[in-house]
Parts: structure tokens; sequence; C-alpha cells
């Protein structure tokens, strides 16, 4: 084969190849150790969706970075009351050691977390610095955040 044939035939497998999620985590609150202290904060939360299956909670969170440039992005537990029946996380990540653009950059996180304590929880609310957004997995809809949790 030549390059050129070989290199064209990479580029499609590349192009037609479906976009796995990331593997599914533990459930964050089987973790008893704390977020990482380096993690800031996101802004805003834009949006959240959530999806059940039989063993798979998954989280989809639309946020804004406040630059370019933020990596490790994830979720983090809220302290909350358990029987409220709302799991809350903060959108956090690694903000870049070399910060010249202020300018608030959207980001997603997609996080799947299996072993959730299923049918005990309702909601999945997602806090930013500045607003929180939630999502109501039995309803299938976007709620009004309510819990009276707190950062780690």
């Amino acid at each position: 084969m030549t390059r050129p044939l070989l290199a064209a035939v990479a580029f499609a497998a590349i192009l037609t190849a479906p976009a796995f999620a990331a593997e599914p985590q533990d459930w964050p609150w089987k973790d008893p150790a704390p977020p990482d202290p380096a993690l800031a904060a996101l802004p805003k939360i834009s949006d959240v969706t959530a999806g059940l299956d039989k063993v798979t909670v998954t989280i989809t969170v639309k946020a804004m970075a406040p630059n370019p440039g933020f990596t490790e992005l994830q979720l983090t537990p809220r302290m909350g009351d358990p029987e409220d029946r709302i799991f809350a996380f903060d959108a956090r990540g690694r903000a870049p050691q070399d910060v010249t653009d202020q300018v608030q950059t959207p980001v997603t996180i997609e996080a799947a977390y299996t072993g959730a304590p299923l049918g005990k929880f309702d909601v999945i609310e997602v806090y930013g610095s500045d607003n929180c957004m939630a999502y109501s997995l039995a309803d299938s809809k976007p709620v009004e955040c309510s819990a009276k949790s707190m950062p780690q």
C-alpha cells in the first residue's frame, strides 16, 4: 500500500470511528478522598441533563470556564441531606498556568457513574460559583435547584 493511500485509509477510519464516552467511575460518595483543592469551580452552568439505565447514571453538563485552557473538568460531590432525594455536584476544572485571555469559554463535562443508589434519588444538581442547574430523573426535565448542600 502506498503512503498516500495508507494515510487516506487511516483518516477515513478516524472519521468513522464512534466517539466513546469515558469509562464509568464509581459513585463519588463512596470515595472517602476529598476533592482536589487545586480544581477551581467553573463560574456558570448553562445546562444539565442526566439519564439512568440499570446500573449507570450519566450526567452531561454544559458550563463556562473563565478562560480557555481549563483541563481535568469533573464533577465533585457536595455534602447534603441524604433524605432529600437530591444529589448535588460542583463543576470544577484545573485552571491553565498561563492565563493570557480572560474570555469565558464553553466546556462540556460528561460523566458516567456506577454504584449509585438507584431509586433513592430523583434530582441531579450541578453548581457553578455563580449559579446552579438541576435535572429531574423522575420527570426527565430541567427543574429548579432546591438542595441545601455545600461543597466538601
